[in-house]
């Protein structure tokens, strides 16, 4: 499967100062707001792949196959104004607000349950999106279960990245995912692998540094642990327009 941008791990190259205080809200994107799909495309252009396809992501989150949700600062701290002045100088088609609308999630009506904090946001400028879904986005290589969800479309502003949102984005997306109405047993992933075959020669050719720490790695300190690995997933063309391949690992978790 081609794409014009490999996922990246949502905390950049993996170089970033551990801050405790970094917590993210998860609110769940409305298929039928017009501003949430438009605000979802323009993330998506600026993530580098898929914005084709956030039209077809209504109806798969309207059926809870997917359970897509943007990526909000806490409102309640400090550094929280000046993180959002960067990502709207970064992208300033995106400095309007969303109101919170959806009234659905992973299918179901919204938990009454829900915090207080999320329920009481009523307007906000999220600045990443994470997905939980049913399956796997490629037909065929990963075998639905009961109680399985596979993180998907994640994406942090990437004048944020490093600064412990990503990781506090799956902190959130973790605890949500046991709760009602999903109540998931395992989590799952792909990400691009730590080693593969003319994996120098790949990263020299395309003009760039590896990550310092790699994807694999990053989740794998989260607990997630390999179980399936293919040699060639991703792709992208150099300078000179030739193709080069990525292989990737696919990694679970038991919560």
């Amino acid at each position: 499967m081609a794409s014009p941008t490999l996922p990246l791990n949502p905390e950049g190259n993996g170089v970033h100062t551990p801050t405790p205080a970094a917590t993210v809200l998860l609110i769940p994107w409305d298929p039928e707001s017009p501003a949430h799909v438009e605000r979802m495309y323009e993330q998506r252009v600026a993530c580098g792949w898929k914005a084709e396809q956030v039209e077809s992501w209504r109806a798969l989150q309207r059926s809870g196959k997917y359970t897509l949700q943007w990526v909000v600062l806490d409102p309640s701290l400090p550094s929280t104004p000046s993180k959002i002045q960067k990502h709207t100088t970064a992208y300033p088609q995106q400095s309007t607000h969303l109101l919170d609308t959806a009234t659905s999630l992973g299918g179901k009506p919204r938990p009454t349950s829900s915090p207080p904090s999320s329920q009481s946001l009523t307007s906000f400028i999220p600045v990443g999106h994470i997905s939980l879904n049913t399956e796997y986005e490629e037909a065929g290589r990963v075998d639905a279960e009961e109680g399985l969800y596979f993180i998907a479309t994640f994406w942090i502003s990437p004048p944020l990245q490093g600064s412990g949102l990503g990781r506090a984005a799956m902190d959130a997306v973790e605890k949500m995912a046991i709760s009602e109405p999903l109540n998931a047993k395992v989590l799952a992933l792909s990400t691009v692998a730590n080693e593969y075959e003319g994996k120098a020669e790949r990263w020299a050719a395309l003009e760039r540094d590896p990550p310092a720490i790699s994807n694999q790695d990053w989740y794998a300190r989260r607990g997630y642990v390999v179980f399936k690995t293919v040699d060639e997933m991703w792709s992208e063309r150099d300078a000179r327009g030739r193709e080069w391949w990525f292989g990737a690992v696919f990694m679970r978790k038991e919560i």
